[in-house]
């Protein structure tokens, strides 16, 4: 999610799991969509306030810092 900006959508999981969608739309507004294949989807809107993207980025940056290999590292003993 390092790169979402208007128009653009994040997510992660999905295929067979739960899956989280961020869409952020032109105005600001953001569509955020959780999907469980076999049972339902959920949509919620929301406005967040300020420079939100550029909040979390940073503490995104404090996580990393922290716990660096924890970030990187999707399964131990792997990177990326």
């Amino acid at each position: 999610m390092s790169h979402l900006g208007p128009g653009q959508t994040a997510g992660i999981g999905g295929d067979r799991v739960l899956s989280l969608d961020i869409h952020v739309h032109e105005d600001g507004w953001l569509s955020i969509q959780i999907s469980d294949q076999d049972r339902l989807t959920t949509v919620l809107g929301a406005r967040p306030q300020g420079d939100w993207i550029a909040e979390h980025r940073g503490r995104l940056e404090l996580v990393r810092q922290t716990w660096p290999r924890a970030v990187v590292e999707t399964v131990p003993g792997t990177s990326g």
